[in-house]
């Protein structure tokens, strides 16, 4: 059996005995290995716990279009607040009722930033006033008082308190007294008055009644002599440009000057001064 036995040398026949035996030791052997290599692979842990999942790793789970890089998005400080509505609150938001203003830096407010304003509609002010001395009255005319002219009246600008602090809501007003001897008519036309806040000294026009409201609205009055006729807003302390289209900014504390006008019939300085808030 183990001699060879055909027709080849019998070397031949050996060296096919060992070829063979070869083969099988090298099945065996690499059947080992790859047992053993099976053996260190990791078994599956099973669904893993949400508690005890990463929460980076979770929404990596739940959004398979997810990167592994962390994204931060941060505020452009170039890019302006929203405008503000005309009553100076974001657009389609409620001003709040009772809540202070965040001191003035001068800068645009910030979106969310709770900050209440006021309707800064003129509207008339009857605050008992004295008379101011005139000439000496004269009739009217049979045809009805004549039109006030700028020489008849007189202009004034009004603040409730010269002190003020930044975030306070000042009232100012506008005053028109028939200075003449004779009753006389003057179109008090809301567009036609206007209070202003400048700096001081006068070089900046800060804010204005007319820039975000009181439209045109012919009011025809009768000006007796001597009997002051005023007017009153109460300004937010924000700033305002023509038509309200620029972002408005909380004034600083600083010294301002006060002015108003009926048409081209211009008050004299009323200043005032916003002290920072403590």
């Amino acid at each position: 059996m183990w001699e060879p036995v055909g027709p080849l040398p019998a070397h031949v026949y050996w060296k096919r005995r060992w070829l063979a035996l070869l083969g099988v030791i090298g099945f065996f052997v690499a059947s080992g290995f790859t047992a053993a290599a099976l053996a260190a692979l990791p078994s599956d842990p099973g669904p893993q716990d949400e508690a005890t999942t990463p929460a980076a790793h979770r929404s990596e789970l739940a959004d398979p279009t997810a990167t592994s890089l962390p994204v931060t998005t941060l505020s452009d400080p170039a890019q302006p607040d929203p405008t503000l509505s005309v009553t100076g609150v974001p657009a389609g938001t409620t001003p709040p009722s009772g809540t202070t203003a965040p001191d003035g830096t001068g800068t645009p407010l910030a979106e969310g930033t709770p900050e209440p304003t006021t309707d800064e509609s003129k509207r008339p002010d009857d605050t008992p006033r004295e008379s101011v001395p005139v000439l000496e009255t004269e009739p009217a005319p049979a045809t009805g008082p004549p039109a006030c002219t700028n020489d008849m009246i007189a202009v004034g600008a009004e603040i409730d308190s010269p002190q003020h602090t930044v975030g306070d809501r000042p009232v100012l007003r506008l005053v028109v007294v028939n200075i003449s001897g004779q009753a006389c008519v003057r179109d008090l036309d809301g567009a036609l008055q206007e209070i202003v806040v400048w700096d001081r000294p006068i070089q900046n026009r800060l804010w204005s009644s007319n820039d975000c409201v009181n439209p045109s609205t012919q009011d025809l009055r009768t000006l007796v002599p001597g009997q002051p006729v005023a007017f009153a807003v109460t300004w937010s302390g924000l700033s305002s440009n023509p038509g309200c289209t620029a972002p408005r900014t909380r004034l600083p504390a600083g010294d301002y000057t006060l002015l108003t006008r009926v048409a081209d019939k211009i008050s004299g300085p009323t200043f005032f001064t916003l002290a920072p808030r403590g």
